[in-house]
């Protein structure tokens, strides 16, 4: 049997099975190659995409800390500027604002003999215990120019048989805080023996009243006042006294004659450079005074006055260094309606300090009185003791 034979028909395909297996292999070399660059673009991309989004999310931050150069040591002074506002992260490295010296309202001012024996100064020690003080301020150089005291200073003349440091040892042992108070200027005893009186031009000593009446101060226009005020506020300091309150530190009331002829050599007609004499004398007894604090004394009636010359308060004619010492204001009190007076002392005394601080001694002996005029300058804010 015969098979038909059919013609098969062939199609031809344009497709080259070569080149189909070529373009597999470009295929996978793609797929590779765009793998290894999204890889790349990852890490890339991570290492400077993400500091570009942390500085635009943190420009601001960056911006307000580093924008301004500062030279070096200036963070300190801008660090201290801003104390009040930014507060203190630790106490070791932030100092401690140490409290503005105070005699307290429990200063005790002994008799201007106390110091003169161990018997008197004991005796009056333990009264001021006993009634709650812990201040004692005894004197050791009076308005004599007399030193209550047996002191090592050359030349001046002493009526006490204690040391110094022998005197401030008992008040410590009955557990108060020594004090001394000294006259500064008001000296008629010491002047002449160490040269540092008021003299007339040619050298001759002033005195204050007619020869065989008259006494001799201190010229606080002599470099040697303040060499003297200076040693005994340094021998008191050395001594122990804690405390150290500088009385009359003042000028005599000159007869017009004396500023006009005989004292005329010495700028007494110049109230400036007479306050500024006074405030030198000031000076070298705090320099002497080491780690003891200086008080200055002033009466609290010629202080609201108009006219100081020849005053213990003439230092306040220049108001801005009265901010920088520490003062002890006497006020006696008024009879007559204790309270309402005070009240009218205190607004004339703010006017008199110019916004300087000081600490008011209530001089009186009735309670009541003292109780009514303690009041109203608490109620001002003003510190004041009494005994």
């Amino acid at each position: 049997m015969k098979y038909k034979k059919t013609k098969i028909k062939i199609k031809r395909s344009k497709v080259n099975l070569y080149n189909k297996r070529k373009n597999r292999k470009k295929q996978v070399a793609a797929i590779i190659i765009t793998a290894v660059a999204a890889c790349a673009l990852c890490i890339l991309g991570y290492g400077i995409g993400k500091p570009l989004m942390d500085y635009f999310r943190n420009r601001d931050t960056i911006i307000s800390s580093s924008a301004m150069w500062t030279p070096e040591g200036s963070e300190a002074l801008e660090n201290s500027s801003d104390a009040s506002s930014t507060p203190a992260q630790s106490s070791s490295q932030t100092p401690v604002e140490q409290p503005k010296p105070s005699m307290t309202k429990s200063a005790y001012f002994l008799s201007g003999e106390a110091a003169l024996s161990s018997a008197a100064l004991n005796s009056e020690i333990s009264a001021a215990k006993s009634s709650g003080h812990s201040v004692i301020v005894v004197t050791l150089k009076d308005s004599e120019g007399i030193f209550l005291y047996k002191t090592a200073i050359e030349k001046v003349k002493t009526k006490g048989t204690l040391t110094a440091s022998q005197i401030a040892s008992e008040i410590e042992k009955a557990g108060l805080i020594p004090a001394a108070m000294i006259s500064t200027l008001k000296d008629k005893t010491n002047g002449v023996a160490l040269g540092c009186c008021y003299k007339f031009k040619e050298g001759a000593t002033w005195l204050d009243g007619r020869p065989g009446v008259g006494k001799t101060w201190l010229s606080p226009f002599d470099d040697k006042t303040g060499e003297f005020i200076k040693a005994i506020t340094s021998e008191l300091s050395n001594a122990g006294f804690k405390r150290i309150v500088a009385v009359d530190t003042m000028y005599p009331n000159f007869y017009s004659s004396d500023i006009s002829e005989n004292l005329a050599h010495l700028p007494l007609k110049d109230r400036t450079k007479r306050a500024e004499a006074l405030w030198n004398v000031i000076a070298s007894a705090k320099e002497g005074c080491g780690e003891a604090e200086l008080y200055i004394e002033m009466d609290g009636s010629k202080l609201i006055a108009s006219k100081k010359d020849g005053t213990n308060a003439e230092m306040a004619f220049t108001p801005e260094r009265l901010k920088t010492a520490n003062l002890i204001v006497d006020y006696s009190p008024s009879e007559s309606d204790p309270y309402a007076a005070a009240q009218k002392f205190i607004e004339k005394l703010k006017t008199a300090l110019g916004g300087a601080e000081c600490v008011v001694r209530i001089k009186g002996n009735s309670q009541t009185i003292i109780e009514n005029v303690k009041k109203a300058f608490d109620e001002a804010g003003i510190e004041a003791f009494s005994q």
